[in-house]
């Protein structure tokens, strides 16, 4: 009988080659990263870097991004085919890069594990696990905006991922989601004086 396996080596390559044309749109979009922490679960094969982009300027937001969430499989057996990013205020919403890094693993973590597909827009209720500083405990995770089209579809070989957009929010704005649909969400938004990636927004 002749076993289909693919070498520890193949996969360093396939992961290298993922990274290499993912992190060059990133920094082609927004310059240099400035941190890397890399997140594993050997047990269940994830392997997933997250890069912080730091604002450039005071009009530009901070990013934290991942590569290798696309390759992750989720317990159906599927890989999830997408990347997240994760946008903020320069100031973080007065919490530090690590805690950030330790949010954004946390959620990762849970979507991989108990989330089916990755079908959006999505809610994820209030959660105990979110930075203190921030009002907006809940989160949405939902098509990208306000970035490049080169980043809403990446072409790896034959494979199409796309990177999604990760928004902190409150429990009013999950609230409207969940009864009212995203458009009522934009529309409120749109009524706020302050920005969607402000996590410290009144709630």
């Amino acid at each position: 009988m002749q076993i289909n396996r693919v070498s520890s080596q193949e996969k360093i390559l396939d992961f290298d080659i993922r990274r290499t044309i993912i992190l060059n749109l990133y920094m082609k979009e927004w310059s240099m990263p400035e941190y890397r922490v890399i997140m594993t679960k050997p047990e269940i094969g994830i392997y997933i870097e997250i890069y912080y982009f730091p604002s450039i300027n005071d009009t530009t937001p901070a990013r934290f991004a991942t590569v290798g969430l696309s390759n992750s499989i989720r317990k159906t057996g599927k890989p999830t085919e997408t990347e997240w990013m994760l946008a903020l205020k320069p100031d973080l919403g007065q919490e530090s890069i690590d805690r950030i890094f330790s949010y954004f693993c946390d959620l990762i973590a849970h979507n991989i594990e108990n989330i089916t597909s990755s079908e959006v827009p999505r809610v994820m209720t209030e959660s105990t696990l979110a930075p203190e500083n921030w009002t907006t405990k809940a989160l949405l995770i939902d098509e990208l905006r306000g970035e490049s089209e080169d980043l809403e579809e990446i072409k790896i070989g034959e494979e199409i991922i796309s990177v999604l957009w990760i928004v902190p929010i409150t429990h009013t704005e999950a609230r409207i989601i969940l009864q009212e649909g995203i458009d009522a969400f934009d529309t409120y938004i749109e009524t706020l004086t302050q920005s969607i990636i402000d996590p410290t927004r009144p709630h």
